[in-house]
């Protein structure tokens, strides 16, 4: 809607001309065509502040569905703190203490916290903004290396969904340059690669393209780090962190103690940002107030302004004199008479 109304700004300051009807006859003369008059600055002024006031609602009703959602992740931790409370110091949790952490993990982890299709808080249930962007999904590939080194070139293919890319792999290089090279490949269909000091390579994509590639990667190559021939789907594994709920363990009583650190470092995070939101929150419904005062004082001195035109329209003295002598019910021969007569 936002961009809607700046589009039809953009529209509006452009100068428009008017287009010849089709049946019009050519003329031997050079057209001349008069540039339309440019929208009036008072209602530029009205569409400007109109936008800006619809882009402070919109943001104000982001903000509510984020405040609302967080809420929602508090309630749960708190609920998913009492069955690790109880859980017995030796033996960890009762079957159906378990059921119930388990439960509450899967609904943290299934929440979604958006508005108008745009997420804003990520799987990590950390909260969205310009300074904080949505944090990547990171997984590498099941019984595949794309960083070992080989003795040989390999052209490899990866495909997900409608997304598709091919690397070339120079034989001989060391496992930073190929994941250079691959990221630089990958790049077009959100894939990064990295090279990390041990194991096989690390990937990461954003959360929109996570969503096709956890269901695995379409991959074919030349026989070096892929069996040459048609493509095959290879699997890929997620590297959790800790504030993503799906990483948190309830098995032994060691991995009920670790998470319950990381439910209670959840909580403190969440809280503050809880308090950013509603700070937020009272900024852009200060301006929205200040805007429209601003506004109506606008619109009060326009309609006194326009009052006092009106009283203040100028009249010629000769339509005052000939007004007093239509009211005297006198001529110019009377009042001349009696200028010349003397007592």
């Amino acid at each position: 809607m936002l961009k809607g109304i700046s589009e039809s700004l953009n529209v509006l300051q452009r100068n428009q001309t008017v287009a010849p009807a089709p049946t019009a006859v050519p003329s031997s003369q050079p057209a001349t065509t008069k540039p339309a008059p440019s929208i009036p600055t008072h209602r530029l002024a009205s569409y400007q502040k109109w936008a800006k006031v619809t882009q402070g609602q919109h943001a104000i009703s982001a903000n509510q569905v984020a405040e609302q959602g967080l809420l929602k992740v508090s309630q749960l931790l708190k609920k998913l703190q009492v069955p690790l409370s109880n859980a017995s110091l030796q033996h960890g949790l009762s079957e159906q203490q378990s059921d119930t952490a388990k439960q509450l993990q899967q609904q943290l982890a299934a929440l979604d916290i958006s508005y108008q299709q745009q997420p804003l808080v990520d799987h990590q249930l950390n909260l969205i903004n310009s300074q904080r962007p949505a944090a990547k999904h990171f997984f590498q590939l099941k019984s595949v290396d794309l960083i070992g080194v080989k003795t040989r070139d390999e052209r490899i293919t990866v495909q997900y969904g409608n997304q598709a890319a091919s690397a070339l792999l120079p034989a001989h290089q060391n496992s930073q340059y190929l994941a250079k090279q691959l990221t630089h490949a990958l790049k077009d269909i959100g894939i990064t690669v990295q090279a990390p000091a041990r194991d096989s390579a690390m990937l990461s994509s954003e959360h929109s393209e996570w969503q096709q590639i956890q269901a695995g990667l379409l991959m074919s190559g030349q026989g070096q780090r892929l069996p040459a021939g048609e493509a095959r789907t290879v699997k890929v594994v997620e590297i959790l962190s800790w504030q993503d709920p799906k990483e948190w363990r309830f098995d032994k009583p060691e991995d009920i103690k670790q998470t319950q650190a990381k439910i209670a470092k959840t909580q403190q995070k969440v809280t503050q940002q809880l308090m950013e939101l509603r700070s937020s929150k009272q900024k852009v419904q200060q301006q929205l107030k200040r805007t429209n005062y601003q506004e109506q004082l606008h619109g009060n001195l326009d309609n006194n302004m326009a009052k006092l035109k009106e009283l203040m329209q100028p009249t010629p003295f000769s339509a005052q004199v000939t007004s007093l002598m239509a009211q005297a019910n006198v001529s110019r021969d009377h009042v001349s008479s009696l200028l010349k007569s003397k007592p």
